[in-house]
């Protein structure tokens, strides 16, 4: 008696295996895009840490040797010390008197702490489209200290406001398209400077001297970097 005919046939085991072959593969693809774009936010974000490091360094460099912490400074009659850097960071102010006795008016004593220094040149293309909104990485916004239109090799000074949430800047439809740049201090992880004073042989001295050596922080979600900057008084 005749078999039956069958309509079909059955993979055979290297057919099989060829299949899950390129299941893996197509499956794969997803996440290997995945982890290129992981990837290359990552390169972004360490190359604008790198040169924010680089700006807040020079503009340590500009800043005045005394009025860099650690500070020799007099109390005021109200019993206030006067510090020359903003934006302390809270919880790093340490004064101490230079012969050991209660801070009074009058009375010189040193001032150590870390101030935090704003981000300098963040660029940004604004979108095409509405809304014009650009966010900004080290948000919410404290301060923001000037918006500049890139021109070519300039920077043009131009009007922007914060959102609501103050975490990015609201442009006028006319900068559609435009590279803008935003110096501002944030609120989220940035930049901190701190000091302390050197003797002759560059070793850490409790007393005021000629030299200082100031370190520069980066503290960022992703890895920063740490620099240091010896100022010697002009």
């Amino acid at each position: 008696m005749p078999s039956p005919v069958r309509s079909g046939r059955a993979f055979t085991l290297i057919e099989l295996m060829i299949g899950i072959a390129i299941l893996a593969i197509v499956l794969a693809i997803p996440r290997s895009a995945r982890n290129s774009v992981q990837g290359l936010t990552l390169e972004a974000d360490s190359r604008r840490v790198l040169r924010n490091a680089r700006v807040n360094l020079d503009e340590l460099r500009r800043r005045d040797f005394d009025r860099l912490p650690p500070e020799l400074l007099t109390v005021a009659p109200d019993g206030t010390v006067p510090l020359s850097q903003p934006h302390v960071v809270p919880g790093s102010l340490k004064v101490r008197t230079l012969d050991g006795r209660p801070p009074r008016p009058g009375a010189r004593v040193v001032a150590e702490y870390r101030f935090f220094l704003p981000e300098r040149g963040e660029a940004h293309t604004v979108p095409s489209r509405p809304p014009h909104r650009v966010e900004l990485v080290q948000a919410p916004v404290r301060e923001l200290l000037g918006v500049f239109l890139a021109a070519g090799e300039t920077l043009q000074p131009i009007s922007a406001s914060l959102s609501e949430d103050r975490k990015a800047l609201v442009l006028p439809a006319s900068m559609a398209g435009r590279v803008v740049v935003a110096d501002y201090l944030g609120d989220g992880p940035g930049a901190e400077a701190w000091g302390s004073f050197l003797s002759e042989d560059l070793q850490s001295s409790d007393q005021p001297t000629a030299f200082k050596l100031l370190r520069l922080q980066r503290i960022n979600n992703r890895p920063g970097s740490h620099l240091s900057l010896l100022r010697i008084r002009p």
